[in-house]
């Protein structure tokens, strides 16, 4: 998966703002070349009973996708934070997890951003999260 990096920053800022609760968004953009982000939706999380869960607003996505096809776009995928925790997938994140989606995990401590790392779930076998290779560019 490719993002800029002025993309990356504002799903960067969009943990710091949240922490230390989980933030969600939206990725958009094209599954060419092993996926494209052109562009990062602020989404609201649902779930405000714990801070280390999420949820998406299902009238949001509609919305999102609505937007990206009129830009000739695509939902590919969906970030969130991991609020004091390792930028890898959950066991909640594997059990809700769409196939086919790209997932950015930013590891958010003390309110900054620490690392980032892309997956996808498997097509085959096990469900279970694979890593992708995710690039930065300027």
């Amino acid at each position: 998966m490719t993002i800029t990096d002025a993309l990356l920053k504002q799903v960067y800022a969009h943990g710091t703002a949240t922490y230390p609760s989980e933030c969600f968004g939206f990725l958009v953009g094209s599954y060419e070349q092993g996926g494209i982000v052109r562009k990062v939706v602020r989404g609201s999380n649902l779930r405000t009973d714990r801070p280390d869960r999420f949820e998406m607003d299902p009238a949001e996505f509609v919305q999102v996708e609505r937007d990206a096809d009129e830009a000739g776009l695509e939902v590919i995928g969906f970030y969130h934070s991991h609020p004091d925790w390792p930028a890898i997938p959950s066991q909640t994140d594997v059990v809700y997890a769409w196939q086919g989606a790209y997932y950015l995990i930013v590891s958010v401590h003390d309110a900054r951003p620490l690392n980032v790392t892309a997956w996808m779930v498997g097509r085959d076998g096990p469900r279970r999260f694979l890593q992708e290779p995710l690039e930065i560019i300027g």
